[in-house]
């Protein structure tokens, strides 16, 4: 594995390949060994087979390479040729390239980060082959897919999790913002344990990340609620127990609202504007 320059990412030599674009049987495309998605949603694959059903084909071309034993193997688009599969549609539209393997490897692991869909595994697996297979920095990888540096940080830190949890968030019995304290304990038993009781407790954020801060000896995080309206006291201990970490609402006498976050460390506040969906490259550490 050989570090490569941010400028050599620009294209390695992947915008050089020669492609054509053609209507492929489904018949001859194969998955590609590339692919670290292991799941796909029935529901949503059901809706892009209606979509593709409704315009007759696929709009958006899978990117294909030629094998050796005959066929194609997909690079990008996966989805597509899985619903055509439901709607027994017979080819797709495929862009066509001889890829090396780094190249298919580097577009399918961007492919799949820029999905919605994909469950926190899938897209911190894909980081992590990133990281391993081009010896990219999380910042660079933060800066090629359009991410923060602590979001590509922390999701890889979920691949440390006991499988069970993994498998939990995999599933989507677990979210990132309940699994995420989790990667603070050394011990997989530890981690297992707790989430045991989430699930099977049904706790939020904050009632896991105490269990954490328990093991860790750490200070429990409290909830500073109101005194003045019962209202607002329930909207903040819903917010807080949502979230993990203390809130506070004020509304002045003109009527505008005002919403207030409590974070007693870089990583907790680095987390909250991780599930606010908020980009930035500061860095908190």
């Amino acid at each position: 594995m050989y570090q490569l320059d941010p400028e050599e990412l620009d294209t390695l030599g992947i915008e050089s390949v020669l492609t054509t674009l053609m209507d492929i049987g489904v018949e001859q495309l194969f998955p590609g060994i590339w692919q670290q998605r292991k799941s796909f949603a029935e529901a949503a694959l059901d809706d892009l087979a209606d979509s593709m059903k409704t315009a007759g084909t696929n709009v958006v071309p899978l990117i294909v390479v030629p094998r050796e034993e005959g066929g194609y193997s997909i690079i990008a688009g996966e989805r597509r040729w899985r619903a055509a599969q439901r709607i027994q549609m017979a080819k797709l539209k495929c862009e066509v390239g001889k890829y090396s393997y780094r190249q298919a490897l580097y577009i399918s692991a961007v492919e799949n980060i820029q999905r919605d869909d994909l469950n926190p595994i899938e897209e911190a697996t894909s980081f992590q082959v990133l990281a391993d297979e081009f010896g990219l920095s999380h910042d660079v990888i933060a800066y090629r897919v359009g991410k923060s540096r602590a979001h590509v940080s922390n999701y890889v830190r979920l691949l440390k999790l006991d499988f069970r949890v993994r498998d939990a968030l995999i599933s989507k019995r677990l979210t990132f913002a309940q699994a995420r304290p989790l990667c603070s304990l050394r011990l997989l038993s530890d981690q297992r344990k707790i989430a045991e009781k989430a699930l099977n407790l049904e706790w939020s954020v904050l009632e896991i990340t105490n269990a954490v801060n328990k093991i860790l000896k750490k200070p429990e995080v409290t909830v500073k609620l109101s005194d003045s309206d019962a209202d607002l006291r329930r909207l903040e201990r819903a917010i807080s127990e949502r979230v993990g970490l203390e809130c506070v609402v004020r509304r002045s006498p003109k009527g505008q609202w005002q919403l207030g976050f409590n974070a007693p460390e870089s990583e907790s506040f680095s987390g909250l504007l991780e599930r606010l969906g908020v980009r930035t490259d500061i860095d908190f550490d």
